[in-house]
Parts: C-alpha cells; structure tokens; sequence
C-alpha cells in the first residue's frame, strides 16, 4: 500500500454569506482512531473565500480532516472538521488478450 493525496478545500464566509478574501485557513488531519492532530499547512483564502492544501497520508485507512479560521479584529473563529473519510489505496489492472 502506498502513500495518497487528498485536497483539502475551505470556504470561509460571513452572516451574510458572502465570500471573505484574504484570510488565513490552518489545516489538520488525523486518522479517526488518533487523538493528536498532524498539520496539513495553511493557506489564504482567494476573492472567492477558498483556501486549499494537499494532504499525503502515508497509509490508506479513515481519516478525520479539519480547517479552522483563528478570527480576527472583524471575524470571528470557525472551524469544520469531516470525519471518518476513507482514504484507499490505489489500484491498476493489467490485460492481456491471448490468441487461442
């Protein structure tokens, strides 16, 4: 088995619902049986309240993944955390056609 990339994608927006540019996202992941969160790195969110980060977890399995906004001066914090999502491993196939 090997290691897989998953994106981690966060949309930050306010009461209104309106997009909120410019703010720092902190991203974690954990399997769902651990109880310590590993960063996943951070990322600013685009004119669309979007951040994004690539996650590689060593080992396919069930994963609990987090993004979290730490507020500001105008923002309060929010978080989002998904959990128990499966990460597989890979797979190829191989044909062979063989004349009779």
């Amino acid at each position: 088995m090997g290691s897989r990339q998953v994106r981690l994608t966060a949309t930050l927006k306010d009461s209104a619902g309106s997009p909120v540019p410019n703010k720092t996202i902190a991203f974690a992941y954990k399997a769902s049986t651990a109880t310590t969160w590993t960063s996943a790195g951070t990322a600013t969110t685009g004119s669309d309240g979007t951040a994004s980060v690539t996650v590689t977890v060593t080992t396919p399995g069930t994963y609990d993944f987090k993004a979290e906004f730490a507020g500001d001066d105008q923002y309060e914090a929010s978080s989002a955390t998904v959990t128990s999502y499966t990460v597989k491993d890979k797979t190829s196939i191989t044909l062979t056609v063989t004349p009779l």
